[in-house]
């Protein structure tokens, strides 16, 4: 049976019709504009005839679609860092997006293996478990497209070139301003993720897969020769994979 998954995060809501595994078809909707969100979500619920589940970092958002579908009389579910079966030992303050895309890379590409998922989206995060689905441990900091919006909100003369941080393609010293900023700041993000792996190859044991996510994924990976996977779906396939572990065991109590 069809499910949508949706992933109430800090910039974005996105949601996807997943059956049997498979995204059949995604819409995104900015985050302060979570009526409409609901609203496409309730259409694709009911052409899909299809569950809803609900993961988000954002409870003011969420609480309005959460309770427009409810009050639509739609089949949902709210899944929740606490609620989780899927990853032992995480913290409370852990965010459910981070749980439900270690879930996915676990199941859908570890093959006994642990995984890394290096998340690069509002903030960039890498998040590690073990190929028995025990958290390891994260990193956090600044996403790319706020890092290039904070260079301009904290100095006078640099520009916002948030807009045309996809459009860069090469890695060498800038000759303007504009290229100094895009390709700094990108080339500091691979640093960073390439230190992240390094370390956590160093300290963490057992092996592990790594699979990158988010919106700024595909820019990111082409610099990182330690990626095996990309998916820009992942934390929505996670989200499906949580909401079927919470069924069955609903099912078995």
């Amino acid at each position: 049976m069809a499910r949508i998954a949706v992933d109430v995060g800090n910039s974005r809501i996105s949601s996807a019709v997943v059956d049997g595994g498979k995204i059949i078809d995604i819409w995104h909707h900015d985050t302060l504009l979570p009526k409409e969100a609901a609203d496409a979500i309730l259409a694709g619920a009911r052409a899909h005839k299809a569950k809803v589940a609900v993961a988000s970092v954002v409870p003011e958002a969420s609480d309005v679609v959460l309770s427009r579908l409810r009050e639509a009389g739609e089949d949902v579910i709210q899944i929740t860092t606490q609620s989780q079966p899927t990853i032992s030992g995480v913290y409370k303050t852990l965010g459910i997006d981070r749980v439900a895309s270690i879930t996915a890379a676990i199941r859908l590409f570890g093959k006994g293996r642990g995984a890394f998922v290096i998340d690069c989206g509002t903030a960039t995060t890498f998040t590690a478990a073990s190929a028995a689905g025990e958290f390891q441990g994260g990193w956090i900091t600044l996403g790319l497209g706020r890092t290039l919006r904070a260079l301009n909100e904290h100095t006078d003369q640099l520009p916002d070139l948030t807009s045309k941080v996809r459009s860069v393609n090469l890695l060498t010293p800038g000759h303007r301003t504009d290229d100094a900023i895009l390709q700094g700041t990108l080339l500091a993000h691979i640093g960073v993720i390439k230190q992240w792996i390094s370390t956590a190859k160093a300290v963490l044991p057992g092996e592990h897969t790594t699979v990158i996510t988010g919106g700024y994924a595909t820019q990111i990976a082409p610099f990182l020769t330690d990626i095996e996977h990309l998916a820009p779906t992942l934390t929505l396939l996670g989200i499906d994979l949580i909401a079927q572990a919470e069924g069955a065991l609903a099912d078995r109590d």
